[in-house]
């Protein structure tokens, strides 16, 4: 475990055997997909502002080449605009709850071989973003992370002009969902996590803002930024379960400069800790009592670059999650912001080489495990199946597996699709299983740019099975048959960013 006196310091410092059978799995959907230019910027706070120059349907088959993955049920949800791509999802129970740029989807998953859509909410019109959900009891949020202009509405309400942040949603009733709260918070909600509370009646949302220039609009200046906003990192809010209309932000915890956060993993239990990925590393929190912090008022502990510690391609830090000990800390990032082809050969010079990305390297498809205590590199995994410069790829949205039976971890990463890993021994991390799609399309634009965006925005492990969100598609269930026993735990819910198992 953890070494209190090392963080202190640092705070102050700053089963049976399966034939791997590779084969092309029948998972054929034939949908509508993207196709025009898009911008260099990524699927970020940015981009329903900008929006690409155009779209055009066209159809998409969706072969997989598989490895000890099957394909069982898809709840479709085609789309043919960026503009309602599907997003982030979460799961209670026997449902699962999909964000999309509109707004969710709420799905039973009791038979994960039939998935049924219990209900499509498509009622945030306009530029919100993303959607990123958190689903907790009779409570769900959902992050808007652009200004809202003149006439945008939610569930039939305004949202006022300019207004970015969280919306708190009484889902009691799943086929009538009712906006109870609009929250603003600090530069908007691009990406949020939920930390229950249960002694205190309540739930805590660490959200993570809107970063991209021009979409932070100027507020009061933080400690370590006394010139004004620009490093960005975690705004509390605070929702009470018996009077979710009350729900309000608390205090803003700055990460310091050259971190802007971007997904906040959490880690309950024993341990109690936060790390962000975010600009060019990670910051992480402790929420422990013993080291100063708290659940609503976690303190920070430490901030890395990850360029100086041996990784100068990391530029745009994505996601963050932590081993079931609390003892490794699991960080992906986002080269180009997700909507370009940086899982090439390495080697290969872009054509759409950008001022940050010109050649192809390890780093940009690599998943990078750190000591959590000191933020110190202890091992890594690059993907091994090069993707063409058709597929736009990052390693994206993942959860470790809840067991103290080894270390396994489950991603989603556009078009290079689902992975799971076992990071059990850090100097060898190796792939187990993929779901690896074809590309959506082989046509680039006259700039070389990648013309069809899409693919696995998540893949998370839940209750025993593999839930995809599909940017284009909709959600998938997937079975993985290799024969390591994961004998996972059972949870009640997962909001992915948020790990509630913990193992000594």
């Amino acid at each position: 475990m953890r070494s209190k006196s090392i963080a202190v310091a640092i705070a102050v410092a700053a089963c049976l055997a399966v034939p791997a059978v590779v084969q092309a799995h029948p998972f054929t959907i034939t949908n509508s997909a993207f196709s025009g230019e898009l911008p260099q910027i990524g699927l970020d706070s940015g981009l329903m502002a900008a929006g690409p120059s155009g779209y055009q349907g066209q159809s998409a088959p969706g072969d997989y080449e598989t490895k000890r993955l099957q394909f069982l049920s898809l709840s479709p949800r085609p789309v043919s605009n960026l503009a309602r791509a599907n997003s982030d999802i979460a799961f209670q129970g026997n449902r699962a709850y999909q964000g999309n740029f509109q707004g969710f989807r709420i799905i039973d998953i009791s038979a994960p071989g039939n998935l049924r859509e219990i209900l499509a909410f498509e009622d945030c019109t306009g530029n919100g973003g993303q959607g990123d959900v958190v689903v907790y009891g009779n409570i769900l949020t959902r992050s808007w992370d652009a200004p809202a202009s003149a006439g945008q509405t939610c569930d039939g309400e305004p949202v006022p002009v300019g207004w970015e942040g969280l919306h708190v949603f009484d889902i009691s009733n799943p086929q009538n969902p009712d906006l109870v709260a609009q929250v603003r918070t600090r530069c908007g909600s691009h990406t949020a996590s939920g930390v229950p509370d249960p002694a205190n009646n309540r739930l805590w949302i660490y959200n993570t803002p809107s970063y991209s220039p021009g979409n932070c609009p100027a507020e009061a200046p933080t400690p370590s930024n006394p010139s004004g906003p620009g490093a960005a990192g975690i705004q509390v809010v605070e929702i009470p379960l018996n009077a979710p209309q009350n729900a309000q932000a608390r205090q803003f915890e700055d990460s310091g400069p050259n971190i802007n956060c971007h997904d906040t993993g959490v880690i309950l239990g024993d341990i109690l800790r936060a790390a962000c990925a975010g600009g060019n590393g990670i910051a992480v929190w402790t929420m422990d009592p013993a080291e100063g912090g708290s659940l609503g008022n976690p303190k920070l502990e430490y901030i890395r670059d990850l360029r100086l510690t041996g990784v100068p391609d990391f530029k745009v830090g994505h996601s963050a999650a932590w081993s079931n000990d609390g003892e490794t800390l699991i960080i992906g990032h986002e080269p180009d912001g997700g909507v370009r082809a940086r899982c090439q050969p390495t080697g290969t010079v872009f054509q759409d080489a950008t001022a940050n990305y010109q050649v192809q390297t390890d780093d940009m498809k690599s998943l990078f495990f750190l000591d959590s205590d000191t933020g110190a590199t202890r091992g890594k995994w690059t993907l091994t199946r090069d993707q063409t410069r058709f597929e736009n790829c990052t390693l994206h949205n993942y959860n470790v597996v809840p067991t103290d039976k080894g270390d396994w971890l489950v991603k989603g990463s556009y078009q290079s699709g689902i992975s799971v890993l076992d990071f059990s021994d850090l100097s060898r991390v190796r792939e187990i299983g993929f779901a690896d799609p074809a590309p959506l399309s082989e046509t680039t634009t006259a700039s070389g740019a990648v013309a069809v965006l899409g693919g696995d925005w998540s893949s998370h492990w839940y209750n025993g099975f593999i839930y995809q969100s599909d940017i284009s598609r909709g959600v998938a269930s997937w079975r993985f048959n290799g024969g390591e026993s994961f004998k996972a735990e059972k949870l009640d819910r997962l909001n992915p960013q948020t790990q509630t198992y913990t193992a000594d």
